[in-house]
């Protein structure tokens, strides 16, 4: 009788593995592991940065936290606050540094079915409230930014680049006019020295004429 138990017991177990063995095989084969992306971290120094990054926003190299490599590929981290949703969609945050200091604004025109992970959890911009701090990436060598890194392109959230600053032209210094004004009237002075002057010739004609006339008349008396 115990020999039957002990062979049924068993036979039963050795049928039990056989099932989970079963299970566990179909398992793998009706879902393959997906090998995960190999994640690495390396200073923002080594980030080459697009053109147009540094043009629009030279403060970006300082801004970035992190760089986070995905497959070979480098991902500049951000922290940035957010500030407002516009009218048109589009959203306004301000990045700042790994010291919290405020370095400039950017905004982003996602798209409709985007969403940003705030706390580990995907949320839409629509629901974001002022003050709460996102997370974005931008990958080198591109002018884009993301919410996660090693994303496709499908994902990318579109940057609204800024306005150019209108700047005034440039004018050259021009030397002012010089205007001499001549006085209406010439000073008394300038109008008597004239008059002195001919009444001293004339009184100077006179006694020449009246020295000559009299040696003339003395000389005819004798």
């Amino acid at each position: 009788m115990n020999t039957r138990l002990n062979v049924l017991a068993m036979t039963s177990a050795a049928l039990l593995l056989g099932l989970a063995w079963t299970g566990n095989s179909l398992a793998q084969q009706a879902s393959p592991a997906m090998p995960a992306p190999e994640l690495d971290r390396v200073s923002c120094t080594e980030v080459d940065w697009h053109q147009n990054m540094k043009r629009d926003y030279p403060w970006v190299a300082n801004a970035c936290h992190e760089a986070i490599v995905v497959d070979g590929q480098k991902w500049a981290r951000f922290e940035a606050v957010f500030q407002t949703l516009n009218r048109d969609g589009s959203i306004t945050s301000n990045f700042r540094n790994d010291r919290g200091r405020s370095l400039g604004n950017v905004t982003l025109k996602p798209g409709p079915d985007q969403r940003v992970l705030l706390d580990g959890r995907p949320t839409r911009f629509s629901d974001l409230q002022r003050g709460q701090v996102l997370n974005f990436y931008a990958p080198e060598g591109m002018y884009a930014f993301t919410t996660a890194p090693g994303v496709p392109a499908t994902e990318v959230v579109q940057i609204v680049e800024p306005a150019p600053v209108s700047q005034p032209p440039r004018q050259l210094a021009q030397a002012e006019p010089t205007t001499t004004t001549r006085p209406a009237t010439l000073p008394a002075t300038a109008g008597l020295l004239p008059i002195m002057v001919l009444g001293g010739l004339l009184s100077l004609l006179g006694g020449i004429s009246l020295t000559m006339r009299r040696c003339l008349t003395g000389r005819n008396g004798r």
